[in-house]
């Protein structure tokens, strides 16, 4: 359950369990900022995302553009939402409640006084779980979508690890900003792309025109995608910025999604000839409306106490771990490599010594404790680098093949946008 997996990486609004609650009851009678199949979009649920994702925007003002962005993205979600429903994919309640002791865990209280915390801010607690069930939903169809359409094939794998020994095992990573403009008549996608960087002269034309004109996830953000390994990078991408200098303009590149412009911001190389990987035990308690955040951070601190007096740790483990992923193995979670686990347990993980046991610490997902059973050098062995590159090569395909399934529901979907305004 610690994995950074799919959901996590592509949650467009996954900040909301993690910064200030936001969704405030609205006091007067809302106005009507779009429809998309007979669910309404409110200027309330605007100015509620803007509270979330303000700081991300450059400037943190809500200008017209910025509120026409956010409306797309209500709109994407609302699309998102409505087909995990017709699927028949479901968010149960404990998948809910845990994602909502999450924040309450990052705010170092229980479900009791996140409840307040709300209050306080006028969030009614019955429409913020919804947002956090609407959330989950969108997870999960997006893995559903990501698995049924990206195949790799066994001749994909054998290229890109005989590119990967080419390159001498030197990962680039990537420091991009994104336009996208989708390609609905190719000719007309064409002109707009090409008028739109012909506007670009410098990294902040390129944020302006992001946020006035991109259709991509990051368009309130300008565009800005973060650091990227070339791995996870669609090829399209990796190929055309790999021997730009930073502060360039690359594009339009093509694709099946629509026009694309690019901006480099930095770069930098890694070398990940050498990975150290830890075998690692683990046993995790999380606060739940029976048992506070307190009471679980006391119970985590006893099993320690027994641990350190000899109690053996897989025994309790399968007695007290909520880790359903780990909890049979007797909290084997096998051999971790960097990167696979969220950071407050691989720092924790990377500072307790072989053959030790950990003191409990906390992260979103609840208490911890560890037990380091060893580390090695890069597993080097066929199947290993196997598994990796179909990681990557599936990280590589995915954005397009979600894009092009945005496009899909928007061109089925009844939308009617109230303002823009």
């Amino acid at each position: 359950m610690m994995y950074k997996k799919f959901i996590c990486s592509l949650l467009v609004t996954s900040a909301a369990w993690t910064a200030a609650p936001v969704l405030a009851e609205p006091v007067k009678i809302d106005g009507l900022a779009a429809v998309v199949d007979a669910r309404p979009i409110l200027d309330s649920d605007v100015n509620a995302r803007f509270q979330v994702v303000k700081d991300r925007i450059p400037g943190g003002i809500l200008t017209d553009t910025i509120h026409r962005q956010i409306v797309n993205q209500l709109i994407e979600e609302a699309l998102q939402v409505n087909y995990a429903r017709k699927q028949g994919i479901r968010a149960s309640t404990s998948e809910v409640d845990q994602a909502i002791m999450g924040v309450a865990s990052n705010f170092n209280t229980d479900i009791n006084g996140l409840k307040q915390l709300l209050a306080n801010q006028g969030v009614d607690y019955k429409r913020y779980r919804q947002q956090i069930e609407n959330e989950i939903l969108i997870g999960k169809a997006r893995q559903q979508v990501a698995q049924s359409r990206i195949s790799v094939t066994e001749q994909e794998i054998e290229d890109f690890l005989q590119n990967q020994q080419a390159d001498g095992q030197n990962q680039a990573e990537f420091h991009l900003r994104h336009i996208v403009v989708r390609a609905s008549d190719v000719a007309e996608a064409r002109a707009q792309v090409e008028a739109i960087a012909d506007q670009i002269g410098s990294e902040q034309d390129f944020i302006n025109q992001a946020i006035a004109n991109s259709q991509g996830q990051f368009a309130i953000e300008g565009g800005d995608l973060g650091w990227r390994k070339a791995n996870e990078l669609p090829s399209l991408f990796t190929q055309a910025v790999s021997s730009q200098e930073e502060g360039t303009l690359v594009g339009p590149l093509q694709s099946n999604a629509g026009f694309h412009l690019l901006w480099v911001i930095e770069k930098r190389s890694q070398d990940v000839a050498v990975q150290q990987e830890t075998k690692v035990s683990h046993l995790l308690l999380r606060p739940n409306e029976i048992r506070n955040n307190k009471q679980t951070r006391e119970l985590a601190e006893q099993l320690h106490t027994r641990l350190e007096q000899g109690a053996n740790f897989a025994d309790l483990a399968r007695e007290y771990s909520e880790d359903q992923g780990s909890t049979i193995q007797g909290g084997d979670l096998g051999w971790v490599t960097p990167g696979t686990m969220v950071p407050e347990f691989e720092e924790m993980m990377n500072k307790t010594p072989v053959g030790s046991i950990s003191e409990p610490f906390q992260s979103q997902f609840g208490w911890h404790i560890l037990e380091v059973d060893g580390r090695r050098q890069n597993d080097i062995s066929d199947q290993v680098k196997r598994r990796n590159a179909e990681r990557a090569i599936m990280t590589q395909k995915q954005d397009f093949v979600l894009d092009n399934w945005l496009s899909e529901l928007r061109a089925d979907a009844f939308i009617d946008r109230k303002s823009d305004s």
